[in-house]
C-alpha cells in the first residue's frame, strides 16, 4: 500500500493500517464539524448565488511544478459540482532518495535517473451546509490519472565484463475515488479562495515499461540475472505489488499493479466567480 501526497509533494511512504484508522477518525471528525455549520443561519439560505460559476488556479501547486485549474458550477442552493485537470511537465522525481532507499543495495543493477510528468482529472460532487460556492463544503471525488515515466540505468555484463545501459520508457494508469473537506471563501464581488483542507482516496493503478539495453549478445546467465534483480529490487521496495519482468539480449519489459492511498488536500485555489 502506497501513501500519496499529491496536492503538495510527489512522494511515497510505507503506511500501516492502524495509521489509517487515525486517519478516517479525523475525516469523520471534519465531517461532523462541518455538518454542524449547517444549524447556523444564513440570511439568504435556500437562494442560488448570484454567480453560479467560479474558474481557479491551484496557486500552492505551483511550488512543485504543477499546473492544476478547476471550474465549479452551482446546481442547486447547496450544491455544485465541479471538475480540476492538473498537469506536470515530465522532469525528475521528487523523494526518488526515499524510494531508491527501501531497494536492495546489494542488486547490480543502478538507477541513475528517474523522470516523471502526469496528467490527473478530478470531477467531485459538493454539498454546502450553507450556501452553494460559498463556506465549507464535503466534496466526494473520483481521480484519473495517466503518469508518464523515463529511467536510466546500469548493470555489469559478467560475460564481457562491461556497464551496460538502460534505457526506459512507459506509463502508469490510476483510477480511484475519495472524500474531501474544504471551504470557499468570497473576495470581493468578483474573487474567490478555494481551500483544499483534507481529503484522503483510496485507487487502483496499473504500470507498464518497455526499454532497450545496449549492446548485443548478452549471455542467457546475465538475462536471468538482470531480470531477478530488476524483480527483487521491485519487490524489496514494498510498494509495487504483482510484478513481472521479462529480460532479453537487448530489451526489458516491465508490469506492475498496486493499490494506493492517497491524501489531497493542503492547497489553495485563488478563483473568479461570474
Amino acid at each position: 500500500m502506497v501513501l500519496a501526497v499529491e496536492e503538495s509533494a510527489f512522494t511515497f511512504a510505507h503506511i500501516k493500517i492502524n495509521y489509517m484508522k487515525k486517519v478516517s477518525i479525523l475525516m469523520l471528525l471534519m465531517a461532523a464539524t462541518l455538518v454542524s455549520f449547517a444549524k447556523d443561519g444564513d440570511d439568504k439560505k435556500g437562494e442560488m448565488p448570484a454567480k453560479k460559476n467560479a474558474v481557479k488556479l491551484n496557486i500552492s501547486s505551483l511550488a512543485y511544478k504543477n499546473i492544476a485549474v478547476q471550474y465549479e458550477r452551482a446546481l442547486g442552493p447547496k450544491i455544485a459540482v465541479a471538475a480540476q485537470i492538473r498537469l506536470m511537465p515530465k522532469g525528475n522525481l521528487q523523494g526518488w532518495s526515499n524510494i531508491s532507499s527501501g531497494m536492495d543495495d546489494n542488486a547490480d543493477v543502478s538507477v541513475s535517473n528517474v523522470k516523471v510528468g502526469s496528467f490527473a482529472f478530478t470531477p467531485e460532487f459538493r454539498f454546502y451546509p450553507k450556501r452553494a460556492l460559498k463556506g465549507f463544503y464535503l466534496a466526494p471525488y473520483l481521480r484519473l490519472r495517466t503518469m508518464s515515466m523515463g529511467i536510466d540505468g546500469s548493470f555489469k555484463d559478467s560475460s564481457t565484463n562491461s556497464t551496460r545501459f538502460m534505457a526506459i520508457d512507459g506509463k502508469m494508469t490510476t483510477i480511484g475515488g475519495g472524500l474531501m473537506i474544504g471551504s470557499h471563501f468570497n473576495i470581493g464581488k468578483s474573487f474567490s479562495l478555494d481551500w483544499f483542507i483534507l481529503g484522503i482516496h483510496y485507487s487502483s493503478s496499473n504500470g507498464k515499461l518497455d526499454g532497450s539495453i545496449t549492446g548485443s549478445g548478452m549471455s542467457a546467465a546475465d538475462q536471468s540475472k538482470l531480470q531477478n534483480d530488476l524483480y527483487t529490487s521491485l519487490e524489496d521496495s514494498r510498494f509495487f505489488k504483482n510484478n513481472s519482468v521479462i529480460v532479453t539480449s537487448n530489451s526489458v519489459a516491465i508490469s506492475t499493479k498496486f493499490g494506493m492511498v492517497g491524501f489531497r488536500g493542503f492547497g489553495l485555489n485563488f478563483g473568479y466567480r461570474f
